[in-house]
């Protein structure tokens, strides 16, 4: 998998999950882990302001954040209930942990591969290990956005991958604002996401748009790229096998 440049990393220090965002993850951790006692694992947690979210509002639980970069990683404030791993994502099957709750927010759009097929494979790869990581009563909370087409419901993504994976053009698409310009970003449509996790062996137990994400676009831009419309989207998964919580 591309991995993104230390310039290109720091672009995104940023926490996403605001308030309106947090009620939604809350809702599901509250309905499926009453107790409020729980480990979890934050995939791509950078800088740990999530995680220390999380172990602020349950005392009861424990978290580990794991990512690649280290100049993100070392922004983590120390936290008795927090472990910091400084890994990759490719190596997620090789940890012998199991959680009960995996938080992936903004990740799976960044597993960038050689190719668009590659990088849909690296997704995938991503969410079936995932689920393998969790306990019995485990739960995977995802945010991402989401590109619906025009006409084409799936042309969005591609087109974006393709342009933002491009070296040769990597210093016009940087001016035209995009951070991830020459290693690429593959946003999927609702659509996809959904088979993904689908493909994967995940159960879709919520899937909410938790705010009106408005993110101004060029009306040239939308047009080129065919988009219909774009916006965040949480997804509250379980294996197909599991139970039902706590």
């Amino acid at each position: 998998m591309k991995k993104l440049d230390d310039s290109q990393v720091v672009a995104f220090d940023t926490e996403y999950v605001d308030d309106t965002r947090w009620l939604t993850v809350r809702m599901g951790i509250d309905r499926d882990f009453p107790v409020g006692e729980f480990t979890f694992l934050d995939v791509g947690g950078g800088n740990g302001r999530f995680a220390d979210r999380v172990l602020a509002e349950y005392p009861g639980s424990k978290g580990t954040v794991l990512d690649n970069s280290e100049v993100l990683v070392s922004r983590n404030q120390p936290n008795e209930r927090k472990a910091v791993l400084l890994d990759s994502v490719e190596n997620l099957d090789q940890i012998n942990m199991r959680y009960d709750i995996i938080f992936v927010n903004w990740l799976l759009h960044h597993l960038v591969g050689v190719s668009y097929a590659v990088t849909r494979r690296n997704q995938l790869w991503a969410l079936r290990t995932l689920g393998a990581l969790l306990t019995e009563r485990g739960r995977i909370s995802v945010f991402e956005n989401v590109y619906d087409g025009a006409l084409i419901e799936n042309l969005p993504g591609w087109l974006i991958y393709q342009l933002s994976a491009n070296q040769a053009i990597s210093g016009i698409t940087r001016r035209l604002g995009a951070n991830t310009a020459g290693i690429g970003v593959c946003f999927l449509s609702k659509k996809q996401w959904l088979s993904a996790m689908n493909d994967a062996g995940l159960e879709v137990l919520r899937d909410t748009e938790p705010d009106s994400w408005n993110w101004s676009m060029p009306l040239s831009w939308k047009v080129c790229l065919h988009i219909q419309r774009r916006y965040v989207s949480h997804f509250w998964l379980r294996p197909r096998e599991s139970g039902s919580g706590q």
